[in-house]
């Protein structure tokens, strides 16, 4: 009887390989499991960060509504004084107001001119130096070389000098067009009170003679307002009335006109109409969030989530809520519904903003309604109140939700760890024993094969061969 001898599987091979990737299949059915619920989770964190970042906006526009000043906008408008100043107003100073203005002389600044010369460029003043005296009253002298001689060169002496109260330009005048170029240098500030000492210049062995041939003095400006003549400093006036600044552009004496400080209820309403939209974005997320049928999978959603539920019953709440207005005793005068001014709820859920009823209210009572809308119990106020809950950095509902998903993330990150490990494991442990029993295997065919050569091919060879499975 033949020896068929015996066939071993080897590791990482044929049946062994097929029976261990079907252990594996089998181990990593709970590990597939497990990333289906993390992929649910990370789908609920990214839609939650989406929902937490329409706060910001909220939080932003709601920085206007903290007090009347912050809320209220003010503008300037100056009919026919257009071309001749321009108005900036500080909205926390400044108070409505109407004034008559006549701009009779503009601010002008000392300055001095030089004689006419045919070349800017020619360094033919020869050498010498520029006596200058400065802001501090110090003096000091500047070396002109020859290479410097220029009118060009004199200038950027004098403007490479920091403190220097003076601005030096090469200027070209047509007057006489053989000798154009002049030497131009100004204070650097306007009015009287700005009158400066200017350089002066020594020169020798020159093949052109330069000296000052024209000086302007200094002069502040005049401005009738309601009536009284007012000189001022320089042509920008800061604070020219409380909260009002001008800038003079043009003098024009014997014409009036009439600048008008007044309530801005364009840029008011916008601010409205600002946190509208904002809160429109909430209302929006949560909305579509409770828009669920059959096939909707409400395992990554937050479809009847009671905190979204709570964040639009308290909006709701505060649009429909009474707002109160009191006077300087702290008596109730009187009271506003936001929809009074404009700001409702439409069939869809979201809110809708009628800027020209808004606008009509605020011409009514614009300091009622800024009260109603900015004051201790005012809807912004309010809101910031309700929501500071929700938006607080570290503590509030929303930081910690997303906290809160960030951690079963992890713990999830952490069993499928866990569990792909311990596959690892069982599968190395397998491979080594089933070497193990090849070995060993091995060894008894060899030993088998020795003993049929030894004692031949009798009945002991064919004993040892079945026992083997020859």
């Amino acid at each position: 009887m033949g020896s068929m001898g015996l066939r071993f599987d080897p590791v990482g091979g044929g049946q062994f390989k097929q029976a261990v990737q079907a252990m594996v299949e089998a181990e990593k059915q709970p590990i597939k499991a497990l990333e289906s619920r993390k992929a649910n989770e990370e789908a609920r964190l990214k839609l939650f960060q989406d929902f937490k970042g329409r706060f910001a906006g909220i939080t932003k526009a709601l920085g206007d509504f903290t007090s009347l000043r912050k809320f209220r906008e003010l503008k300037a408008e100056l009919g026919d004084g257009t071309s001749l100043m321009n108005v900036s107003l500080d909205k926390d100073k400044a108070e409505p107001g109407t004034y008559q203005l006549e701009v009779l002389e503009l601010a002008e600044r000392s300055s001095i001119i030089s004689n006419a010369m045919e070349d800017p460029d020619s360094p033919a003043l020869g050498m010498g130096y520029i006596r200058m005296k400065f802001e501090n009253g110090d003096s000091r002298e500047i070396l002109v070389e020859e290479k410097n001689s220029s009118l060009k060169g004199v200038a950027a002496l004098i403007n490479s000098e920091i403190d220097s109260p003076v601005k030096a330009s090469v200027i070209k005048d047509g007057t006489d067009p053989d000798k154009p170029w002049r030497l131009l240098i100004s204070a650097k500030k306007d009015g009287a009170d700005n009158s400066i000492t200017f350089p002066q210049f020594y020169f020798l062995d020159g093949a052109q003679d330069f000296y000052v041939e024209e000086n302007h003095d200094a002069q502040n400006a005049l401005i009738k307002l309601n009536g009284f003549e007012i000189e001022t400093g320089g042509n920008q006036v800061p604070d020219f009335l409380t909260g009002v600044s001008v800038e003079l552009k043009a003098a024009k004496p014997g014409t009036s006109f009439t600048m008008t400080v007044s309530e801005d209820y364009n840029k008011v309403s916008g601010k409205v109409k600002g946190l509208v939209d904002e809160l429109n974005k909430v209302l929006e997320f949560i909305n579509k969030q409770n828009q669920i049928d059959q096939s909707s999978d409400t395992r990554s959603t937050f479809a009847g989530d009671t905190s979204l539920q709570n964040i639009e019953f308290q909006i709701r709440n505060l649009v429909h809520n009474r707002l109160p207005v009191l006077n300087e005793s702290g008596e109730l005068v009187r009271s506003y519904q936001m929809s009074e001014l404009g700001v409702e709820f439409e069939k869809t859920g979201l809110l809708t903003f009628k800027e020209d009823k808004f606008k009509k209210a605020l011409e009514r009572d614009f300091d009622g309604i800024g009260q109603a809308i900015t004051g201790p119990n005012g809807f912004g106020q309010m809101l910031s109140k309700a929501f500071d809950g929700y938006t607080r950095s570290g503590s509030g509902i929303l930081a910690n939700r997303e906290s809160g998903m960030r951690q079963r993330i992890k713990e999830i990150d952490n069993q499928i760890d866990f569990k792909s490990r311990n596959i690892e494991r069982r599968v190395q442990t397998i491979t080594d024993q089933f070497s193990r029993l090849q070995g060993t295997l091995s060894n008894m065919q060899r030993q088998g094969q020795y003993l049929s050569a030894t004692l031949g091919g009798g009945g002991g060879g064919s004993m040892i061969g079945q026992l083997l499975g020859g």
